[in-house]
């Protein structure tokens, strides 16, 4: 949480946060991180309950990263993509007090909600449902004043759950230290400046976007949030809102490639990308380089 301590000193009045018509600075952002911490206090969420997310990547999933582990309680974002009854496993084995669900799967926990017996409380981060918090009303009902607590650098930052490809989901459990240790690695290895803008088309809760939930911050980066990865809306953002680097599957990466000249057309030059999951394929690599004039910088997390 140094990150977001030091951010708030040295980028409060540079954008943060960008999601569709939504903008945030880095003021703005951390409080409503502050807010939601207090909140979630006040639901009784305290050191080492377990809080789960299921959402897109959003503005409210992406506070989680910072208002969840700053009160010592455990994130437990989850792939939107499983099916309910993988919800109901993951949210029972890592015994989550606190469930929080983009509205597009308010649905889906409704109807495993009698299989969740001790989760306490369930919040709308958008939308609503009966039985349902409202996030934004109650963020804003509270002040950034949360109770500070004592956080060792071994404890418990996330659950990050597998999905489950052979048997059940398995939860990796993320230190502070662990976390820590890898956004100063990028750090060190990558050039990174305030000047950059992220585009959010890998999935937060893989991994915690491969740390980029935080290392952007560090950086006082500007998050933009992508909700659905599909090539139209990639090169729109990445044009409209000057992107300058992003993070994505090869499969991802086989879709821009491959999009249609007229989306490609007038994109900038220069955007850098991360990559990783399996070796993408040379003819792949080249298409992004010759075509777009962009630079794969790093295959994260593998040998070349």
């Amino acid at each position: 949480m140094e990150f977001a301590q030091r951010s708030r000193r040295l980028y409060a009045e540079r954008e943060a946060v960008v999601d569709g018509d939504i903008r945030f600075t880095y003021a703005e952002f951390l409080d409503r991180c502050d807010r939601w911490s207090s909140a979630l206090q006040g639901l009784g969420v305290g050191h080492g309950d377990r809080v789960v997310y299921i959402a897109p990547n959003t503005h409210s999933h992406l506070e989680a990263y910072y208002a969840v582990p700053q009160i010592g309680a455990v994130l437990v974002p989850v792939n939107y993509r499983l099916l309910p009854e993988d919800f109901a496993y993951i949210v029972n084995h890592c015994g989550a007090k606190v469930v929080c669900v983009h509205s597009d799967y308010i649905e889906a926990i409704d109807s495993i909600r009698d299989q969740l017996p001790d989760v306490g409380q369930f919040v709308a981060l958008e939308g609503s449902g009966e039985d349902w918090i409202d996030y934004e009303k109650t963020l804003a009902g509270h002040a950034p004043d949360f109770a500070e607590v004592e956080i060792n650098e071994n404890d418990l930052l996330t659950i990050n759950y597998t999905s489950g490809t052979t048997a059940r989901p398995k939860g990796v459990m993320i230190t502070h230290r662990n976390a820590y240790m890898n956004v100063m690695g990028t750090l060190v290895h990558h050039h990174l400046t305030p000047a950059d803008r992220y585009l959010w088309t890998l999935p937060m809760f893989h991994a915690n976007g491969w740390t980029f939930t935080w290392i952007n911050t560090a950086r006082g980066m500007t998050h933009v949030c992508l909700r659905r990865v599909e090539p139209p809306l990639i090169f729109e953002l990445i044009k409209n809102e000057n992107i300058t680097m992003f993070c994505a599957a090869p499969t991802v990466l086989i879709g821009i490639a491959n999009a249609p000249k007229e989306l490609r057309e007038g994109a900038p030059h220069g955007v850098r990308l991360f990559t990783a999951g399996a070796p993408p394929a040379p003819a792949t690599i080249e298409q992004i380089e010759r075509d777009l004039g962009w630079e794969l910088t790093h295959v994260y997390g593998l040998t070349e």
